[in-house]
């Protein structure tokens, strides 16, 4: 039976294995010399330090291909391995395979050390074991992969009837996925670096979860759609990241076994050396990289409050031009239902669209990469200062490229931004029009316990301009003060502007 994470590590060890070359009839030894080398690739990957139990991965020739099978978990009390991925590879002309899987047995279950959620802002010390079970309905995973990246590489899957759950002795969680498809593509992009590009679906998606510390929580979407890439991504940089990454991962999520099998009481759960190699592999790994989700016919509910929304959409992207970092989001919400929190007359306040393109403009990245891996080195927690200060690098902007807001029959719309001019001083500027304004007034107006706020919605009018039957306001922020639409709001009400330091 398929499983959607098991694609997800196919598509990872598909595009790291080395593979022998075509094979018509696969033998005994080829197997053999293929399982040798993905034995050691594993083994470098996971702790090049430790001894991987032998057979830790198997490969077995079948006919005209390769038999692949990866225990998962380690065996205790003599006791075999819980459960294994497996997959099959066909070698193809000019160095290319196809393959298929890996796929899970289903249900298949087993067991996670995870993380002590934090407490009081300190780090967690400590583990929990985590019983995981995956079933799933029927599914299939293949692809192609070229190893040298001369043709494109492609994985597609599906599955119907998945469910995932996680059991610990803090929480109780219940996925569920009724159909799923994906597809993930690495394209060759110019001189050791490749273009990933990520395209899935996914309908009937329900999480339950029960807690002792919170509320039971529920969310559903009836369809989700997403979409990302990575452009120009580094092999020589990905090749160093990723098994620091599975490494610091795999120090996380396992851990020394406790007396009788159990999870251990405490144990270092980040190497600060691999985080620091991740880190560094930052530098260069890649020109861009964005995703973006949408969730429609959503539903959320934590204890007995709960809303509806008809779409929510959120999107990160980040990009270096000429080392600087470019990051924005995206965050798209549509018919909003919150009856809960706003019964009767106040409903009408509750937006039913909502924009928001937030960006973020100038951060020098090796400064900011030099500040995290100081960060990674602290101890007990601490943070190095220097991050307030790297933000305000003269040309770092940070700001709303757009949004929109829209209230009943009111809308708003705008954009602005704040600059650093340097260390001590900030320039902003911005402007926000709105429609219709008058009946978000008359909507305030009718709800008694809105009486204290509506003496602000009057001075906003009074305030903005008209260009072309809709309100305007252009807001300036300099020298510490803010103008709105050229008026001073300080000189307003009868206060001198903040003194502070004068921009240059």
């Amino acid at each position: 039976m398929y499983s959607k994470p098991a694609a997800l590590l196919a598509a990872y060890l598909s595009t790291v294995a080395v593979l022998p070359a075509k094979a018509s009839n696969i033998s005994a030894a080829q197997a053999d010399a293929l399982q040798a080398r993905m034995q050691s690739w594993l083994q470098g990957t996971v702790n090049p330090d430790a001894h991987l139990a032998s057979p830790a991965l198997q490969v077995r020739p079948e006919g005209d291909h390769y038999r692949i099978e990866l225990p998962l978990g380690a065996p205790r009390g003599g006791q075999p391995n819980p459960v294994s991925l497996f997959a099959s590879a066909w070698p193809l002309e000019n160095g290319r395979w196809s393959f298929e899987g890996p796929y899970l047995p289903s249900p298949a279950s087993f067991t996670l050390n995870m993380p002590v959620p934090a407490k009081n802002g300190k780090a967690p010390d400590s583990t929990i074991p985590v019983e995981y079970t995956i079933t799933s309905g029927s599914g299939r995973s293949q692809g192609t992969y070229d190893p040298s990246f001369a043709t494109p590489s492609v994985m597609t899957s599906n599955s119907q009837g998945m469910q995932i759950r996680a059991q610990s002795a803090l929480t109780d969680q219940l996925t569920k996925i009724e159909r799923s498809s994906s597809t993930y593509t690495l394209r060759p992009s110019g001189s050791g670096r490749v273009d990933l590009a990520v395209n899935g679906t996914s309908e009937g998606l329900a999480v339950v979860t029960l807690s002792q510390d919170a509320p039971l929580m529920e969310f559903s979407a009836q369809q989700t759609r997403t979409t990302g890439g990575i452009t120009a991504l580094s092999r020589d940089r990905a090749a160093v990241m990723v098994p620091a990454v599975v490494r610091l991962a795999t120090g996380v999520l396992a851990g020394p076994p406790g007396p009788d099998g159990q999870a251990p009481a405490a144990h270092p759960l980040l190497d600060p050396q691999l985080l620091r190699t991740i880190l560094q592999s930052l530098q260069d790994l890649a020109s861009e990289f964005t995703v973006d989700e949408t969730f429609e016919g959503v539903t959320l509910r934590f204890g007995t409050h709960g809303g509806a929304a008809s779409q929510f959409r959120v999107g990160v992207g980040a990009k270096t031009d000429g080392g600087l970092l470019q990051a924005s989001m995206d965050l798209n919400l549509d018919g909003l239902v919150l009856p809960d929190a706003a019964p009767g007359a106040m409903a009408e306040l509750v937006p039913r669209h909502v924009a928001l393109h937030p960006v973020l403009t100038g951060v020098p990245t090796e400064e900011l990469i030099r500040w995290l891996s100081a960060t990674a080195d602290a101890k007990d927690g601490a943070r190095p200062p220097g991050f307030a200060t790297l933000l305000r690098r003269a040309g770092v902007s940070a700001g709303l490229d757009s949004f929109a807001l829209e209230i009943g029959s009111t809308s708003f719309a705008g954009a602005g931004k704040l600059t650093t001019l340097s260390p001590d001083a900030l320039s902003g500027q911005a402007q926000i029009t709105a429609s219709n304004f008058d009946d978000l007034i008359a909507r305030v107006n009718a709800i008694p316990d809105l009486a204290g706020v509506l003496p602000l919605f009057v001075f906003a009018k009074g305030v903005s301009q008209t260009v072309e039957g809709r309100l305007v306001w252009n807001l300036a922020y300099r020298d510490n003060k803010l103008l709105v639409n050229g008026t001073d709001l300080s000189a307003m009400t009868g206060r001198a502007p903040v003194q502070g330091p004068k921009s240059r």
